[in-house]
C-alpha cells in the first residue's frame, strides 16, 4: 500500500469579485485568513487558481463534512461584508 502525501483542502475559488472584498475586508477580520493561524481560514495556489479555505486533519470524520463547509462560507460571509456564498461553491481539493 501506498503513502499518501497529498492533503485535503476544503474551499472555495477565489473569483475577482472575492479577491477584491479579500483585498479590503471589514476592519478586524484579517487574521480570519492571514495564515497565522491553522484554525480559520487560508489561502492557497493550486494549479493557477487561488482557492481560500482549510486543510483537513488526517482521518477527518465524513460526517462533519457539512460543518466544516459551514463555516468556512460563514468566515468568508464576515470577511466580504455578507457575500452570499453558494453551498455548491465549497469543493473538497487534494493538495
Amino acid at each position: 500500500m501506498s503513502e499518501v502525501n497529498n492533503r485535503l483542502f476544503v474551499g472555495i475559488k477565489i473569483s475577482k469579485a472575492l479577491q477584491s472584498d479579500l483585498d479590503s475586508p471589514i476592519p478586524g477580520v484579517k487574521q480570519y485568513y492571514d495564515g497565522t493561524n491553522t484554525n480559520y481560514l487560508q489561502i492557497v495556489n493550486l494549479r493557477n487558481e487561488k482557492i481560500i479555505g482549510r486543510y483537513l486533519d488526517d482521518g477527518f470524520p465524513a460526517a462533519n463534512l457539512s460543518d466544516v463547509s459551514r463555516n468556512i462560507c460563514s468566515l468568508v460571509k464576515l470577511i466580504t461584508r455578507g457575500r452570499r456564498i453558494e453551498e455548491d461553491e465549497v469543493h473538497i481539493y487534494s493538495c
